[in-house]
């Protein structure tokens, strides 16, 4: 396949699927802020969409991409979350992964039905437990830079997580600011 766009040195090549975009928009939060969406992909809400999630995030990142291991822990992080807390039933049936750059950053988002439960947090103990550990391993890789945010009505939750791409990324209170959801 030919590649769509080449966005900082890696290729973003056209992926098969019907919920796939492979076509590179920008993205213009303000003068200094300009984000690039790399692709997109929405996933039925079950188990094995997490595989498939970073399925498509490799294939639109490359195999030699500097941050693969981190992007595909994130990925699979927040996916599984999206899965396993966001509901159930019909309106709970679509989970969307976005990915986004800035010349600093590579930004994961996940959209879900949202929980009644409250907000994705880290859990201040998780001991022994089997779960809990998630955030704080995306945290940790983020360097602080996630957040999450109710979309309002029936549009549910975005939970996103900003990796730094150079030592001039942003930090987590300025990235929030930038990226106020509309």
């Amino acid at each position: 396949m030919d590649p769509v766009a080449q966005i900082n040195g890696y290729l973003v090549l056209p992926v098969g699927g019907p919920y796939w975009m492979s076509e590179v928009i920008p993205i213009n939060n303000g003068p200094l802020w300009r984000e690039t969406l790399l692709g997109e992909a929405l996933f039925v809400s079950t188990p094995a969409s997490v595989a498939s999630a970073r399925a498509k995030t490799l294939a639109v990142i490359g195999e030699h991409h500097p941050l693969k291991d981190d992007v595909l822990l994130i990925v699979s992080e927040l996916v599984t979350n999206a899965v396993v807390h966001a509901g159930r039933g019909p309106a709970a049936a679509r989970v969307r992964l976005r990915l986004a750059a800035t010349r600093d950053l590579l930004i994961v988002e996940v959209y879900d039905r949202g929980s009644p439960l409250g907000v994705p947090r880290i859990t201040e103990d998780p001991g022994a437990g089997e779960g809990g550990r998630g955030l704080l391993m995306v945290q940790c890789l983020c360097e602080g830079r996630w957040g999450t945010a109710l979309l309002g009505g029936a549009r549910g939750r975005l939970v996103w997580a900003a990796l730094p791409r150079t030592d001039r990324a942003p930090s987590a209170a300025e990235i929030i600011r930038r990226r106020q959801v509309a």
